[in-house]
């Protein structure tokens, strides 16, 4: 093999260097096909050579419009659609979210984002609107930059490449589960504000561990498997404490690790999760694609249970989008797949989306098709679901509890029934007066609003004052 085809080991693990080796080209040959398409597309100027192509394989950024091209190059070789930014060549304001990595850049780049928000320290107490303006530029690439874990083949792991290092194995990737099946529990029971500087640290010890360390290949799936459940933690917890874009941030690299795992279950999970921060965001269509990459990607091996889950997500993000037919027949589908037997137990990251859970999600959709179609039946059916809902949660999930709280309180103010939206948001203000979390403070102060109109009723103006003390108290 001659240098023009050469891969030296010395080259980065890069989406380009990735699929030019997928493409089977040799550097000439990419340089003379670039010559070749730049005449084609009216630029004679633009020409290459092998050592031009090496640079670019070496990481040298090259100028507009080459990256289009070589993504329209290779994705004729390879028979995908490839942008730029699946080769790692996107515009400098994608702030590197929608590059698609290896699992190099994925241990590089979460090792360099612990390390600046462990410097940071604990977190402060936001406003419960902060962060909701943290929208990135260009969010429409988001979803085209991650659809390659639905086809792209797994990328050999760093550590199997050499012998440096702590030899690792199944009891380490068991001892991150351990970890995080604390923080999980805690975040559940406090809030992501209590837990989120302990978790990072725990995250940044983690990626360390896998970077210097050396393990078998099906060794190293299961430590990215356990990388990328943690590293999901982190960023929900971000989330919940209105850090948007390190939500952003530790979501999209726990996809990556995931998708590096081989586990489209645990992929799937954490690209719904990076839907709920985008419909945080006032972002419903980057949210509903994200839904929809989910379940196609894991079409074939979901478990029925987080497939009903997903359906009652992308009815949400309908609903948001003001497609009130669409949502309802997503609502339908839930409901049935959800009924449907299962192959056998949730993972363990899924375990929180039980009957409570759904028929939560599904009274909320309800709930706000209520409130902008003005059908009644709508309203009826949210009360029911959101009662049921409520009174079947597991105690144990303090903050799931104050949302089904809410939202039923929000629910009976719509019908008019103004004692039992008073009782219900008692109860969601006691509980969230126990959880350090900014989206609970959010909930609380909306329903606060939302009941000004009904302030002539006693309960009502009471629930509003001791609304106000929770909210300013755990700001």
């Amino acid at each position: 093999m001659d240098d023009a085809t050469a891969l030296p080991d010395s080259l980065p693990d890069t989406p380009l260097v990735h699929w030019f080796g997928v493409s089977g080209y040799s550097k000439r040959g990419l340089a003379a096909a670039l010559g070749e398409y730049a005449r084609a597309h009216g630029c004679p100027q633009i020409t290459a050579d092998a050592s031009r192509v090496r640079g670019w394989l070496r990481g040298e950024q090259p100028r507009e419009p080459i990256p289009g091209f070589l993504a329209a190059i290779l994705s004729e070789r390879c028979s995908l659609p490839l942008t730029a930014a699946d080769l790692g060549l996107g515009s400098a304001h994608d702030d590197g979210l929608t590059r698609y990595r290896g699992p190099a850049d994925v241990l590089r780049d979460l090792g360099t984002l612990t390390a600046a928000d462990l410097k940071q320290g604990p977190h402060r107490h936001p406003a419960p609107d902060e962060g909701l303006d943290q929208v990135p530029e260009n969010p429409e690439l988001f979803p085209a930059a991650l659809d390659a874990w639905a086809y792209a083949p797994l990328h050999p792991l760093p550590g199997t490449l050499n012998d440096a290092g702590r030899r690792l194995g199944a009891a380490d990737a068991a001892r991150i589960d351990d970890y995080t099946t604390v923080f999980r529990r805690l975040d559940n029971q406090h809030g992501g504000g209590s837990t989120l500087h302990s978790a990072t640290g725990q995250l940044a010890w983690a990626t360390r561990m896998i970077s210097t360390g050396h393990y078998s290949q099906a060794a190293g799936r299961d430590l990215f498997h356990s990388l990328a459940d943690l590293a999901g933690c982190v960023g929900w917890m971000s989330h919940d404490t209105a850090q948007r874009a390190a939500a952003l941030k530790y979501l999209t690299l726990a996809v990556h690790a995931a998708r590096e795992s081989g586990d489209r279950e645990l992929t799937a999970h954490l690209l719904q999760c990076l839907a709920r921060v985008w419909g945080y965001l006032n972002r419903p269509d980057i949210a509903a694609d994200g839904i929809a990459l989910a379940l196609y990607g894991a079409r074939r091996e979901v478990h029925p249970v987080q497939r009903a889950g997903l359906h009652a997500l992308a009815a949400r993000f309908a609903a948001l989008q003001g497609n009130a037919v669409e949502a309802v027949r997503e609502v339908r589908l839930a409901q049935e797949i959800f009924a449907q037997d299962g192959p056998g137990p949730l993972p363990a990251y899924a375990s929180y989306l039980d009957q409570a859970e759904l028929w939560s999600t599904l009274g909320e959709v309800l709930l706000f098709l209520a409130k902008t179609t003005d059908n009644a039946q709508h309203a009826g059916a949210a009360v029911e679901l959101l009662t049921v809902a409520a009174a079947d949660r597991h105690p144990d999930r303090v903050r799931s509890r104050a949302f089904d709280a809410v939202a039923a309180a929000r629910a009976h103010l719509v019908v008019g029934d103004l004692d039992a939206a008073a009782e219900a948001g008692r109860r969601a203000a006691d509980l969230g007066a126990g959880v350090d979390s900014a989206r609970v403070r959010r909930r609380l102060a909306d329903l606060r609003r939302e009941a000004a109109p009904h302030s002539a009723d006693a309960a009502v103006r009471a629930l509003r004052e001791q609304l106000a003390g929770v909210i300013e108290a755990t700001g």
